[in-house]
């Protein structure tokens, strides 16, 4: 095989294994490396978590003197700066690549492009570009979060098919058997969803109605941050919202009981003022930027939905609609019916429920 089909075959297998590190890696990007000579893989690695070390430094590791002489396959430019590990592109001269090719630039201003060309500065044949779309694709959150430091924003809905959402029981009515919206599959996806963002936000109203864990409890992949908008501080203290380890963030007012925040905060929650009891989202959005999320899955209730979808304040979105009518509850028809005609829109099955997807930047 010619060198382009060797190079893209291991980008494959580099940006399979960089998946692994799904909802892991926080505000870093997701990476994975392969050391490589002609057919041969003689080293694998990702970025496991935040903090620990980088893709290319593990496949080397794993490739040991192997790598001497052989090419170095990363879906994302190596790094060099120095933050919570040493740059990896001092640990690739060391190890003796001779060929590094690569997905995409990282569009972190300290890097972009700086890591390539030290590189080559130093005598390594270095090749970009090679699967970008799909590079970029992978990293869509991360190179909206280093840019710009406002979390990637996908929202989430589910509908009737009378175009209504949750009624106060948080399901459908008893005539429907008393069963959620939508069905077991649907809920599933909904849970891996979750295990692959930094934090999952909802309105007070949800937590009262439905009184959600929030967590990705089906798959069990990971649990993200859990951010609450709640302006009179009416969660309850005993609610499992509360109770556990992951991230608790209550966005409110500040002229709520300071008895009642001396204990959710000795409780583990963060408490985010927002003077004058008003949320725009946007600037709420922004606000959870400044606190390492850099994706935020948003479940919220009507109010919230209407405010993100209205005002495009989101690159992504799900739209499970069930077969069921509920004739009780927020109405979105509206809304519903744009997202069934938006461009790009992805029509899917999910178990007796419809999905409506749409990446809004396409």
């Amino acid at each position: 095989m010619p060198n382009a089909d060797y190079d893209n075959y291991h980008m494959r297998v580099a940006l399979a294994l960089a998946k692994k590190g799904w909802s892991r890696t926080g505000v870093n990007p997701l990476v994975g490396a392969v050391v490589a000579r002609d057919h041969r893989i003689l080293g694998r690695g990702f970025h496991r978590k935040i903090g620990e070390a980088h893709a290319e430094t593990v496949a080397l590791l794993d490739a040991g003197g192997r790598a001497r002489g052989a090419t170095l396959y990363v879906n994302l430019e190596p790094c060099c700066t120095c933050g919570r590990t040493p740059p990896c592109v001092d640990s690739i001269l060391e190890s003796g690549i001779n060929r590094v090719v690569t997905g995409m630039l990282d569009p972190n201003p300290l890097v972009n492009g700086r890591g390539l060309e030290f590189l080559s500065k130093n005598g390594l044949e270095v090749v970009n570009d090679v699967l970008r779309d799909d590079a970029r694709f992978l990293n869509r959150a991360y190179q909206k979060y280093i840019t710009s430091k406002i979390p990637y924003v996908v929202l989430k809905i589910a509908g009737s098919r009378d175009g209504r959402i949750a009624a106060v029981t948080g399901k459908a009515k008893p005539g429907f058997g008393g069963r959620y919206i939508t069905g077991e599959p649907a809920r599933r996806y909904v849970h891996s969803l979750r295990g692959q963002f930094d934090a999952v936000l909802v309105g007070i109203n949800t937590v009262l109605a439905d009184d959600p864990l929030l967590t990705d409890r089906y798959v069990g992949r990971s649990n993200p941050a859990r951010i609450v908008i709640d302006s009179h501080l009416r969660i309850p203290e005993g609610a499992r919202f509360l109770n556990n380890d992951a991230r608790r963030i209550i966005i409110t007012s500040p002229n709520n009981d300071p008895r009642k925040i001396e204990r959710l905060v000795a409780a583990g929650a963060e408490i985010a003022v927002f003077e004058g009891g008003y949320y725009p989202m946007k600037s709420v959005i922004q606000r959870i930027g400044t606190w390492d999320i850099g994706s935020v899955l948003i479940e919220g209730g009507a109010i919230i939905f209407s405010q993100v979808f209205d005002n495009n304040l989101y690159d992504e979105l799900y739209f499970f609609q069930s077969p069921a009518k509920i004739e009780q509850g927020a109405t979105l028809t509206d809304e519903f019916d744009r997202i069934k005609v938006m461009p790009g829109v992805e029509v899917a099955g999910i178990g007796e429920d419809t999905l409506y997807h749409v990446y809004r930047n396409n």
